[in-house]
């Protein structure tokens, strides 16, 4: 549900969940980046081309997320994922079709409860923010890993008219009774036609799955079981003004019932505290994740359709004068409380991400941390030279911190 913005246009993106009610359908180093031409695919003996995915014909044949219900099928499409030249791409056969897209299924599960409990950084209730149960590597491709960005947040919404459970937007948990989000996605026009939030979904990956899983060599490593909550109270920042186009102030606050201890599959991230490295600077690269319109599924679910698992992308800071040019073409002014990132072919947030995090890794602190949150862009989502706009997390903290007793 990220505002889109073409010829003054807004599109919000929902999508329906299949599943019943409440299952809607090391050492501290940064990001490695693993850039690799050759690559290897599973069950097969001769190494593929890494390559983008639209430019893979035998990758059409086996990306129908309907499969993505079989961890076989959806361990595949993890491993043969690859980096090519520094942009997500997956590893293509030279055949015109995989010989066996699956991975084996008949393997033992593992369920991982592990609770952790590491020094706090700036008080009691900010144990483990920003951790990860490991280091950071950016392959390429656009699937997460099933423990990848456990602070992550997806809300449900129930329609009026057929109160079916949909999701429209992302968002991030910041404390242990507090998710961040975009006000867009929890008041105004779009919210009111759509319905109501009915519930803010942690430790989420694959909604066809509870809990979820993926093969990791002889086992399968699975999660905690899905954790959905109902909303306490919903606090949009006093100045957020839904008519305004602009789209200045666009964050709000959802309070939900404290969530259990956290485990790999749940923490928060760190807010942009000025001690920590938010990565706003030139030449810095930022994470976004979420369950948003891809073209990963295009072919088989249409435009508009959302992603049924949890997806990543990693887009460059773009300077504030440089984003105020490209977006006044489009009749927008940026603000200060605003950031762009983004502007390359095909690596874009959209329709579906709106509320989700802008993620920076502190390579010090050996922490992610909150940057902004998905906001606004153009409806051709992943236009080259057209950044996407987030609200700047940094400039509201003394708000976040008034309203989320922090």
């Amino acid at each position: 549900m990220r505002f889109m913005v073409s010829n003054l246009v807004t599109l919000a993106t929902v999508v329906t969940l299949s599943a019943q009610l409440p299952q809607p359908a090391l050492e501290d180093v940064g990001p490695v980046w693993e850039v690799t031409t050759q690559c290897s695919i599973p069950n097969e003996s001769n190494n593929g081309t890494c390559t983008s995915p639209t430019e893979c014909p035998a990758y059409a044949t086996i990306n129908n997320p309907e499969d993505l219900s079989s961890v076989g099928r959806l361990s595949f499409l993890k491993r043969i994922q690859c980096n090519s030249e520094g942009t997500g791409g997956i590893c293509c056969p030279l055949a015109k079709r995989y010989k066996t897209p699956t991975l084996n299924e008949t393997l033992p599960k593992r369920i991982r409860h592990k609770t952790t409990r590491v020094h706090s950084r700036f008080g009691n209730d900010d144990e483990v923010c920003g951790y990860q149960s490991f280091v950071p590597k950016i392959r390429g491709g656009e699937i997460a890993n099933i423990d990848e960005f456990p602070w992550m947040a997806m809300l449900l919404y129930e329609l009026k008219e057929s109160q079916k459970i949909v999701h429209g937007c992302g968002g991030a948990l910041i404390s242990k009774n507090f998710v961040i989000t975009a006000a867009h996605c929890v008041t105004g026009k779009d919210y009111d036609n759509k319905g109501p939030l009915k519930y803010v979904r942690l430790r989420e990956y694959n909604v066809y799955d509870d809990p979820d899983c993926v093969i990791e060599h002889n086992f399968q490593d699975c999660s905690e079981e899905k954790i959905d909550s109902e909303p306490v109270r919903i606090i949009v920042h006093p100045e957020y003004d839904p008519n305004f186009r602009h789209k200045y102030h666009d964050i709000a606050l959802i309070e939900i019932s404290r969530v259990p201890s956290y485990t790999d599959f749940l923490r928060h991230i760190c807010l942009p505290e000025p001690k920590l490295d938010n990565g706003v600077a030139p030449g810095k690269r930022f994470s976004v994740s979420g369950w948003g319109r891809t073209d990963i599924f295009r072919q088989q679910l249409g435009n508009n359709a959302l992603s049924p698992i949890k997806l990543k992308v990693v887009l460059p800071y773009v300077e504030p004068e440089q984003c105020r040019r490209v977006f006044r073409a489009q009749q927008l002014e940026i603000g200060p409380g605003q950031l762009c990132a983004g502007g390359e072919k095909a690596k874009d947030t959209c329709g579906g991400d709106s509320g989700s995090p802008l993620m920076f890794y502190d390579v010090k602190a050996g922490a992610w941390v909150l940057t902004g949150i998905v906001s606004l862009g153009v409806r051709d989502c992943g236009t080259e030279g057209i950044p996407g706009v987030y609200t700047n997390v940094r400039q509201y903290l003394d708000w976040i911190k008034a309203n989320a007793q922090m």
